[in-house]
């Protein structure tokens, strides 16, 4: 009896430590695609929040691992302070305290005149839990085309953090469509596997907020992609029963 009961115990323990590490922290972003009218002195801005929803310190690292920039255009890292354009990670000096946001950010600075485009993809993550990564793609365009109000247009794509999070067994997913176009959001189960369609059709340009019911799915950590036009972003949500 005292072997089960040990047994239990070590199995117990084990399914918490899984539960910490699998929930280190919360990557909150909005848009990953930017157009920006060209010129001097152009820099555009992807700004993300790194939130510690774990019970222990963090070190978050922030890594480059795609940097596919037109001929004279440079990237940076920023945690606080840019790193250099040639530095591909980052991690943070201090650890991030418990409920504790960490501001991050992916600078893009251009060097044409005409329309270009860079690719960049990143990745977040923890050292106590490394191979559980945030990864975000990022498109970076010039268009010396683009007025004002086209660059406003073009921007107002928007996948907000579903509430409440962690849920059970539902919640509310907020989206915007700068521009009318067809819509595709999906949920997808943390090995991939697509475990419900919320949107496939089109949606004129607004805001819009759809339900998500978890009610025949396991606890865990579920993936929603929301796809309209050229925009793409994906986020994490929390299910727990």
């Amino acid at each position: 009896m005292k072997t089960l009961n040990s047994f239990f115990v070590l199995i117990v323990l084990a399914l918490f430590s899984f539960n910490i590490n699998a929930q280190d922290i919360e990557v909150i972003y909005n848009e990953t695609t930017i157009y920006e009218p060209a010129g001097e002195n152009v820099e555009i801005v992807f700004y993300i929040e790194i939130v510690n929803i774990s019970t222990l310190e963090q070190t978050v690292f922030f890594v480059r691992t795609l940097n596919n920039l037109p001929q004279g255009w440079t990237s940076s890292l920023c945690f606080d302070v840019c790193a250099n354009p040639s530095i591909d990670s980052i991690f943070t000096t201090s650890p991030l305290q418990p409920n504790d946001t960490l501001q991050a950010s992916v600078h893009v600075y251009p060097d044409s005149a005409n329309i270009a485009t860079a690719y960049i993809q990143v990745q977040i993550g923890t050292f106590n839990n490394p191979n559980d990564r945030t990864i975000i793609d990022y498109t970076a365009t010039t268009d010396p085309s683009v007025d004002v109000k086209d660059e406003f247009n073009l921007n107002s794509y928007e996948l907000e953090q579903n509430y409440p999070n962690p849920f059970n067994p539902s919640t509310q997913i907020t989206y915007k469509v700068g521009e009318g176009g067809f819509v595709n959001l999906m949920v997808y189960n943390i090995l991939g596997m697509r475990v419900a369609t919320l949107i496939n059709e089109y949606k004129a340009a607004g805001n819009y907020q759809v339900t998500f019911d978890g009610n025949d799915l396991p606890s865990g950590v579920y993936i929603y992609n929301l796809s309209v036009n050229d925009f793409t972003n994906t986020r994490k949500m929390i299910l727990e029963k």
